[in-house]
């Protein structure tokens, strides 16, 4: 029996609710989130409203529980940030059956949406999926997720594990493939002791990358992806992972869902959830990204540490626009790679910082689902001093691009700072590895790269004592010092910082740091033995005082600053420079010795193949050159992709379609600055007036095309949709998006079109205004004003060959739009009028309303409404 109630909805869900019909079992064609029962009512198993809303296309949704067998019944909760939830539907099934809720709107709605399971039997078994019949944006979808590893074949192995469980229960291999780059690898057949030993095949790939690690690893992945020997897979996306990572199948499924969705503009990251065992799920989480703060010192602050799963407001009240998001999960599309350019070759740290920062700059924006998981080995177990040489290092090359250090004296202050506070807290290992950073960095970016094996070598087997151990208690005979008086004697203030925290004193006290709070830099003063403690994971180590290395390490300090200030003038712009190289396509080429491809194993899936080829061949991606040629003469999928994201983008909401009339005003345009809006033709010859741009821009006039070409293509900060029959004439560029251009064409028909769907096409209609408003109702507006459509024109005297020969300009708003013997098609008005009525009847009948706000007007179809009016409407 199938039971369905709906409580008193608060007026948001109310509205959202479509309870005309509800998902019948063959609806709800899309998954989109899976209910994993290990994380139970946690916010891993809610549906992130926000960040759908905000990244994908995604319309509606409905609840789905699919009972295999027993009797489970279920709720479908809404949570509010301020904590306020309400039961916003029941299914219940007894025995074996589908249920679903009524489709609900995410547009308008914000907060979270969880399963919360109410009731089953004990032989219950069942699924809780979140679906959609929305349309997908990237219909061909095919990620490349890249693992880079160094000596931890365990993880990788149970990873790939995971991953063909993926492929084979969602029969994935079209939309999915793994690379691992491996780092252990010597280069010989069977990868030596390092090797992450997993074998090649047609769904994974595995290079040896001879050790150039972080960056290294994850940049010849992603090289191989877009120029070296995986371009022939066809890949739109590549998704970035940690090696000491624990996946699931349903991470991978959660990940393409969203992908499927995602509006051009946007990357992915995850949440990452600290555990040192794949079956133990976190109570608390560890970082869902980064803000950056472009300081000396990299203490970016992380977001979302430390919240606890089970309290979905909080995360829904936590800072959601991050900079940067760690490489334990970051998935971007290989058109923003063409775009932007391959990973800087950072070693371990600051690398996804860097491209992160990159892809924001180029105007990718970040978003991070809630539903989103990584289990990822604590830091904190495994923590080393050597990350503190990556830490800096790096942190000072990436500011050193950006042109952000701009005052050599106050860098020198901060980096005495940091060497001293190292100093002073006994941690003198810490203190040589920034020492050595330093030292390193003002080698130069050839340098690092050139000497990178050496510098590796020599951090690594630097550090003896300072990473953590075991350390279950504070040590014996020790006490925590957290936050010790200062002292109240001025001589011994003195004498204190003069002797580096009293490092010539007979001070003999045994005591413990608890890293887990707040220290002040003299709690180790008296000390001579210091141990770092951190309770809640029990590990930490155990640093002894040295005169000797302190008064070693002072010395180093004191000729680095008067380093720093005499070079860093020359050397700043050295790393400024360096970074297109590094950064290049060429470079990446060659970084690293690269080794033939994997070749797949003899039997792949029952079938016997020969070679990388032979299998592509048979799932039947095309490859890079044939895509690239579509791309120069028809529609291909990125063009699709686009429509889909856009289709209902602004629902319910208005915009301006501007004509080229002489009544449209600069000062009109400056009162559109907010709205969003829609031109075309030469709309760009305001632009030297007004900051004003049009949110859309379109030609589909050839002679307006080949006249104007250069012009068209220099225009910037708007979004351009051509029909398709203008790619001859104003070829693909990032901002470009083509729809096909359906029939008849042609002025003399009098059958006229109207599409509700770009995917599909735009209808001919004899005038740009008359695509430009189907443009705007594939995006959702309900009210569509025209402005500037003064439908009159003054026809010169002169004609050649079935074109008007222009005899200086009377007819549009600016006098250099037309000049003396430019060629222009005189439009019929009778045949446009037709056109207009047509649009007209077609939007009443679908509830969207056209006004005509022109100024001056002869064309009376539609209502004529006053533009000030208007305007004036929106600010009450």
């Amino acid at each position: 029996m199938n039971m369905t109630s709906a409580p008193a909805y608060p007026s948001a869900i109310d509205a959202a609710f479509d309870h005309r019909g509800r998902f019948s079992p063959i609806h709800g064609r899309f998954v989109l989130q899976r209910y994993v029962p290990d994380f139970g009512n946690s916010i891993v198993n809610s549906f992130d409203i926000e960040a759908w809303n905000r990244a994908s296309a995604l319309c509606w949704i409905s609840l789905r529980l699919l009972v295999r067998k027993g009797d489970v019944s279920i709720v479908l909760r809404h949570v509010a940030a301020d904590g306020s939830t309400q039961d916003v539907a029941r299914l219940s099934q007894e025995g074996s059956g589908t249920h679903a809720s009524p489709r609900l709107r995410l547009e308008g709605l914000s907060g979270a949406l969880l399963p919360v399971i109410e009731s089953k039997s004990s032989d219950a078994n069942f699924d809780i999926l979140f679906v959609t019949d929305d349309q997908p944006v990237t219909e061909n979808l095919r990620v490349n997720y890249i693992f880079c590893t160094f000596k931890r074949a365990e993880y990788v192995q149970h990873n790939t594990t995971v991953f063909r469980d993926y492929l084979r229960r969602n029969r994935a291999q079209n939309e999915a493939h793994l690379t691992i780059v491996d780092n252990g690898h010597d280069g010989s057949e069977t990868g030596g002791v390092g090797c992450c030993g997993v074998s090649p095949d047609a769904d994974v790939s595995v290079f040896a990358n001879n050790n150039t690690g972080g960056a290294g690893g994850f940049g010849r992945g992603i090289y191989e992806s877009c120029y070296g020997a995986l371009t022939q897979q066809g890949f739109t996306h590549i998704c970035l992972l940690d090696d000491d990572i624990y996946l699931h199948p349903e991470m991978f499924a959660r990940n393409t869902a969203f992908l499927r969705y995602l509006k051009p503009g946007y990357h992915l990251g995850a949440p990452m959830y600290p555990t040192s065992d794949a079956q133990k799920i976190p109570r608390r989480s560890a970082c869902f990204g980064h803000k950056y703060r472009a300081s000396v010192h990299p203490n970016d602050k992380s977001l979302g540490s430390g919240l606890d799963t089970a309290d979905i407001p909080a995360f829904l009240r936590m800072d959601r626009a991050p900079d940067s998001t760690g490489w334990w999960w970051s998935c971007f599309s290989l058109a923003d790679v063409h775009r932007i350019g391959l990973p800087y070759p950072f070693f371990i740290k600051m690398d996804d910082v860097e491209y992160s920062l990159r892809l924001q700059t180029a105007g990718v924006e970040l978003v991070i689902p809630f539903s989103f998981w990584v289990l990822h080995d604590d830091f904190e177990e495994k923590y080393s001093a050597a990350m503190q040489y990556f830490r800096f290092r790096n942190r000072w090359l990436l500011l050193a691009q950006q042109d952000r250090i701009s005052d050599p004296t106050h860098f020198v202050h901060e980096f005495d700072k940091m060497v001293r506070g190292f100093v002073s807290g006994r941690k003198y290992e810490h203190a040589q590895l920034l020492l050595d950073a330093m030292t390193h960095f003002l080698q130069g970016p050839e340098y690092l790269v050139r000497e990178e094996k050496q510098i590796l070598s020599g951090i690594f087997s630097l550090v003896e004592r300072e990473k953590n151990g075991p350390m279950p208690q504070a040590p014996k005979d020790t006490y925590v010092g957290n936050e010790l008086e200062p002292s109240s004697n001025s001589r011994n203030k003195r004498l204190t910082e003069r002797t580096w925290n009293n490092h010539f004193l007979p001070m003999k006290e045994k005591i413990t740091i608890d890293t887990t709070r707040r220290s002040l830099p003299g709690d180790t003063r008296r000390a001579k033995n210091v141990s770092y403690w951190n309770p809640q994971k029990g590990v930490g180590y155990t640093v002894t005082r040295s005169s000797t290395r302190a008064l070693r390490q002072m010395l180093t300090l004191r000729r680095l600053r008067s380093r720093i200030q005499k070079e860093f003038p020359t050397l700043l712009p050295r790393y400024r420079a360096a970074k297109k190289h590094f950064t290049s396509p060429a470079f990446w080429g060659s970084y690293g010795p690269h080794g033939q491809v994997p070749q797949l194993s003899a039997q792949v899936q029952d079938r016997r193949v020969n070679d990388l080829q032979t299998a592509l061949s048979e799932l039947q991606i095309p490859s890079l050159h044939s895509r690239r040629q579509a791309a120069a003469t028809d529609i291909i999928t990125e063009d699709t992709a686009f429509f889909n994201a856009m289709r209902n983008r602004y629902y319910g909401k208005r915009c301006f379609v501007l004509g080229n009339g002489p009544s449209l005003t600069v000062s009109d345009l400056e009162l559109l600055k907010d709205e969003v809006t829609f031109a075309a033709n030469k709309i760009y010859l305001c632009f030297d007036e007004t900051d004003w741009r049009p949110t859309f821009y379109s030609v589909e006039d050839l002679l307006v095309a080949q006249n104007c070409r250069p012009e068209i293509l220099a225009v910037d900060r708007t979004t351009k949709i051509f029909a398709h029959h203008m790619l001859p004439h104003l070829p693909r560029q990032a901002n470009h998006h083509y729809a096909r251009w359906l029939p008849p064409m042609d002025n003399r028909s009098p059958y006229r079109e109207f599409s509700n769907d770009l995917t599909h096409g735009i209808a001919w209609g004899s005038t740009i205004t008359y695509s430009m408003l189907q443009m705007a109702v594939h995006m959702g507006f309900k009210e569509i004003f025209i402005l500037g459509l003064d439908h009159s024109y003054v026809e010169p005297k002169t004609k050649e060959g079935g074109a008007l020969i222009s005899e200086g300009e009377v007819n549009h708003f600016h006098p250099d739009y037309r000049k003396p013997g430019e060629k222009w098609h005189y439009p019929v008005l009778d045949r446009l009028e037709h056109s207009y009525q047509h649009a007209k009847d077609h939007c009443d009948s679908i509830g969207v309303k056209i006004y005509n706000s022109s100024r001056f007007t002869k064309l009376d179809i539609f209502p004529r409404v006053d533009l000030d009016y208007v305007l004036k409407r929106t600010k009450e």
